[in-house]
């Protein structure tokens, strides 16, 4: 399935889309490659995958070890794009490439997209792109068929949102806070603020809702607020590093039914 079609039989359903996140060659490749599609099977709609980078500015230290880790086992932009290739081969669920700015100019922003859309992604997110030097990635991006998700965040004013709702592919990240990524006990006031900010300036613009989303009582409130889809990160890392297979596949289950 494609990430348009992924969302609209969620808005069908009166459902949440479930963005589950893990970082691309985490805790090696092949168990990461195992990981992706146990949390496809068990509900997860779309996979997102973080290509480790040495200074990931927006990450907590949950996924700052997870990336480090990776980094150690050998994991690169190529290889994870080849774990990307073999997930999809065996779950029919879209692929979202989060990174740094720094990888995609390393690796050469046209070369990434072909090869990031020939593997099977469906889209990409930088949370260092400033929007004022989006246009020119997003024509890139889309060239190669594929889709620019932009980020906003509590401070972003409302001029500055209504443009990122408007230039986003198929769905704009909502940062719930102004800070890193992490576990939280409590869905911030700051996401709840920026999601219904969100839907009153472009209400028929889809929007997800990650950063600090750690339970399904979270997946709960937030599907509830109108958010079409809800991204779980720190959570899912954490419970690679100090659970079992069967401890992520249970969650996995417990935050879909949530939605």
């Amino acid at each position: 399935m494609e990430l348009e079609e992924v969302f609209e039989a969620a808005r069908s359903k009166g459902c949440a889309v479930f963005i589950a996140y893990m970082t691309g060659g985490f805790p090696d490749a092949e168990r990461c490659a195992e990981i992706l599609t146990s949390m496809a099977e068990e509900g997860a709609d779309v996979l997102e995958v973080g290509i480790p980078f040495s200074d990931p500015i927006a990450d907590g230290v949950t996924i700052q070890e997870a990336s480090q880790i990776a980094l150690s086992r050998g994991a690169t932009p190529r290889r994870v794009l080849e774990i990307v290739e073999d997930v999809r081969r065996r779950v029919d669920v879209p692929v979202v490439l989060m990174s740094y700015l720094n990888v995609f100019i390393r690796y050469g922003v046209r070369r990434f997209a072909e090869d990031a859309r020939a593997r099977g992604a469906s889209a990409l997110l930088s949370p260092d792109l400033p929007l004022e030097e989006s246009d020119p990635f997003k024509r890139v991006l889309n060239q190669a068929r594929l889709g620019l998700v932009l980020l906003a965040s509590p401070v972003t004013s409302n001029e500055r949102l209504a443009t990122i709702l408007d230039l986003s592919d198929v769905f704009t990240y909502l940062v719930s806070v102004t800070g890193v990524t992490g576990e939280r006990r409590e869905v911030p006031v700051t996401a709840l603020e920026l999601l219904r900010r969100s839907k009153r300036l472009r209400p028929e613009r889809r929007v997800a809702v990650g950063f600090g989303v750690s339970s399904p009582e979270h997946g709960r409130v937030l599907s509830e607020e109108g958010a079409d889809g809800v991204v779980v990160g720190s959570k899912l890392v954490s419970l690679v590093m100090r659970g079992t297979p069967d401890d992520l596949r249970e969650f996995v289950r417990r935050f879909k039914a949530s939605l």
